[in-house]
């Protein structure tokens, strides 16, 4: 199913089976010269079909495509591109630097990522359940030819980048934080801006930390500041429908994640706790009566958001971290927090 949202500009729905989002928005952009997809989907055949049938009402058969330009890496995202290179081998894919590179990594060195991963989520006191079915729970694991694909063909964009497409001018926007590569792309005469999983209308971006030595919840609000200064009259996001309240939904987010960050410390009132026993302690939007009732991949979900807001805590030193007297595997300890 397809619409034409703005002159040759057509969003075409794509199921996410088994996806609590379900659907993602791929964005078909047509030229005489030049026919760009904006995101794939998941890797599964009704997915496909269905965006296939999407370009067919725009127009365009598979192998009219001349390049698919990925928001981020995540798998909902990148699933079907090995299906478009078996369709069309012409067809190019272009993708933030940074996420080139990590495709490069997770494809090469990814049982030495996965490690650190594991490692990630014993210190910060996961079970080791979680980290024993990461398999479950990794892109890398569902769709590694994607990531091939990537690491191997991507052109990859830089912040600033300029990208052509008939009488669209889009500008590429760097915007880290929901993964380290993500970008929006910003027409200015329009005021349009594609913004991926970086501004959803209802839904609030997954910002998560599974790796030490990153920083997405900084990486993420320093984003909002970015794209704050455009000057955009519709948003067309990866996921539900396209919205014009544009700097109140940034709003909306800073917001959030102040009061995350508020609760957070609340959490910490009672005493050093694990990130992981933190988790169990916030309040999460699901449909689960309590933690013990969260399936293991939520709570990997929900370990991820609460080290990124930690880690911002311990940045702003309103929060310690500090090692308890517990050895793990590697020489590692488990890390506990409390409030200076």
């Amino acid at each position: 199913m397809s619409k034409e949202v703005f002159p040759s500009i057509f969003k075409i729905w794509v199921p996410l089976p088994h996806n609590p989002l379900g659907h993602l928005n791929s964005y078909l952009i047509k030229s005489d010269k030049k026919n760009l997809l904006i995101d794939t989907g998941l890797n599964f055949p009704q997915a496909f079909q269905s965006l296939l049938k999407g370009l067919s009402e725009g127009g365009i058969k598979p192998q009219e495509l001349t390049e698919i330009l990925l928001t981020h890496f995540h798998v909902d995202h990148v699933g079907l591109i090995p299906r478009f290179r078996e369709a069309s081998k012409n067809v190019k894919l272009s993708i933030h630097r940074v996420e080139a590179e990590l495709s490069k990594l997770m494809s090469t060195e990814f049982e030495e990522y996965k490690e650190s991963m594991e490692t990630f989520l014993e210190v910060n006191g996961a079970p080791s359940s979680i980290a024993m079915n990461l398999q479950r729970f990794h892109p890398a694991f569902f769709t590694p030819q994607a990531y091939q694909e990537l690491a191997t063909t991507a052109r990859p964009l830089e912040d600033g980048q300029e990208i052509s497409v008939g009488d669209y001018n889009f500008q590429v926007i760097w915007t880290p934080g929901h993964s380290p590569g993500h970008i929006c792309l910003y027409e200015p005469v329009l005021k349009i801006l594609f913004s991926g999983d970086h501004l959803l209308p209802t839904i609030t971006p997954h910002i998560a930390q599974f790796v030490e030595n990153t920083d997405p919840l900084t990486d993420y609000l320093n984003s909002l500041d970015k794209i704050e200064k455009l000057d955009v009259d519709v948003v067309l996001p990866a996921h539900e429908e396209a919205f014009t309240n544009y700097h109140e939904r940034i709003k909306q987010l800073k917001d959030h994640h102040k009061q995350r960050l508020n609760e957070i410390m609340n959490g910490l009132g009672v005493g050093n706790l694990t990130a992981y026993a933190l988790a169990s302690k916030v309040h999460w939007n699901v449909n689960y009566k309590s933690w013990d009732e969260f399936p293991l991949f939520q709570k990997y979900l929900a370990l991820g958001e609460i080290t990124a807001h930690l880690n911002l805590l311990e940045q702003k030193r309103l929060v310690s971290r500090t090692e308890a007297p517990i050895p793990l595997k590697a020489n590692k300890s488990l890390y506990v927090y409390a409030i200076l």
